[in-house]
């Protein structure tokens, strides 16, 4: 679980865009998904989303499923235990 200042992946910046759309799962980080990452995060931030993803993508790569979340609400943890939908998935591959 990855705790972050953004909910998780979004589809634009929402800083931005206010349409933008929360990311629930990503099954592949590719070259689509690290384009929407953008530049670097906030000024007590060490990258912003990119980082994010490298992190996620080298859990996903040894097989863990890996969250990114609000690290304002840690309460969420409790939802992730009980099965909800929270954040961005990325899907751990397996074999």
């Amino acid at each position: 679980i990855i705790l972050s200042d953004i909910e998780g992946l979004y589809d634009s910046n929402p800083k931005d865009n206010p349409d933008a759309n929360l990311i629930s799962r990503v099954e592949e980080i590719d070259e689509n998904i690290l384009s929407l990452a953008g530049g670097a995060g906030s000024k007590r931030g060490t990258g912003g989303m990119i980082s994010k993803l490298d992190a996620a993508n080298y859990a996903t790569k040894k097989g863990i499923d890996t969250l990114i979340i609000l690290g304002k609400e840690p309460e969420q943890i409790y939802d992730i235990i009980d099965g909800k939908k929270v954040g961005t998935l990325f899907v751990g591959k397996k074999g």
